[in-house]
């Protein structure tokens, strides 16, 4: 239905010269709950990449940051940079602020130089020893590989499906009315909030004049 083909982009953690991987320790430090929902917005990113607002923002200098609403009541701030295909997972910690701690930009700034060092290095983590444990294992670490990424696709394919709407002049209300369901219940699809399938998805592409596909690579 999309434009674009939904392709996953590898992501790393930051590994310092003394082997240890800071955001990946303080994820483990975090609640379980906490650790899921960070889980997914991060598999958000790897198949939506580049995706903006609400999920993502950009910092200036290459840097962007994953907000996170977490089960605690607390908003974790996660910070990336995209290089070469791949995703350094530099920084991470619990907001405090409205803005973010010049302390932390820094942080952030140096870690990705340190990425970025071994410039078209393909092997990443076993040739360049700042690229650390991938998220997928992360993931698989928390029993939840899987569902994070079934989840993060239909967040991508709703995305995409707001973005044709947009693209088509289509408002919700006559989407809503094509579908015959509510206004609120289109909110909630479009915002891949609650129990929405990939059936229900599929449905209201075609009310677009679209279709989705999913295939088995």
């Amino acid at each position: 239905m999309t434009p674009r083909q939904i392709s996953e982009l590898p992501a790393y953690f930051y590994r310092t010269a003394g082997g240890a991987e800071p955001v990946l320790e303080w994820l483990r430090s975090l609640p379980v709950e906490d650790r899921r929902v960070i889980g997914t917005d991060l598999a958000t990113v790897q198949f939506g990449w580049p995706i903006g607002m609400p999920l993502c923002r950009p910092l200036g200098g290459g840097l962007w940051e994953v907000r996170s609403n977490l089960p605690s009541r607390r908003i974790a701030r996660v910070v990336f940079f995209v290089d070469a295909g791949r995703i350094g997972v530099v920084h991470g910690f619990i907001k405090k602020t409205q803005t973010m701690a010049d302390a932390d930009m820094e942080i952030a700034r140096v870690r990705v130089i340190d990425a970025r060092a071994y410039e078209g290095d393909e092997g990443m983590s076993t040739q360049n020893p700042h690229w650390g444990t991938p998220v997928d294992a992360f993931l698989e670490e928390d029993g939840i590989r899987e569902t994070a990424k079934a989840e993060a696709i239909t967040r991508v394919v709703a995305w995409q499906l707001a973005q044709e709407m947009e693209r088509q002049g289509i408002s919700k209300m006559v989407l809503a009315e094509r579908m015959g369901t509510s206004r609120a219940q289109l909110d909630r699809i479009l915002k891949a909030k609650g129990n929405v399938t990939m059936e229900t998805l599929q449905r209201a592409a075609a009310m677009v004049g679209r279709e989705l596909r999913v295939e088995l690579v």
